[in-house]
């Protein structure tokens, strides 16, 4: 498995809270979509998919909350 990284290089873990840096928005990390991709790929790509809202998101986008 690939491992994904926000804006301050924090790992991107399932079930983490995270906030969408342009909006503010909180949420939940539901599952990281991978698969196929090489780690370059990974982190250029919306893999991140979010609990309530069900988007995906580029890991840059986003900042882990502990």
């Amino acid at each position: 498995m690939v491992k994904v990284y926000d804006r301050n290089r924090n790992q991107i873990i399932p079930g983490k809270r995270v906030m969408v840096a342009q909006t503010g928005e909180i949420d939940v990390a539901k599952a990281i979509h991978t698969e196929g991709l090489a780690p370059v790929q990974a982190e250029r790509e919306p893999v991140v998919e979010l609990q309530h809202t069900g988007e995906r998101y580029v890991p840059f986008d986003l900042v882990r909350l502990g």
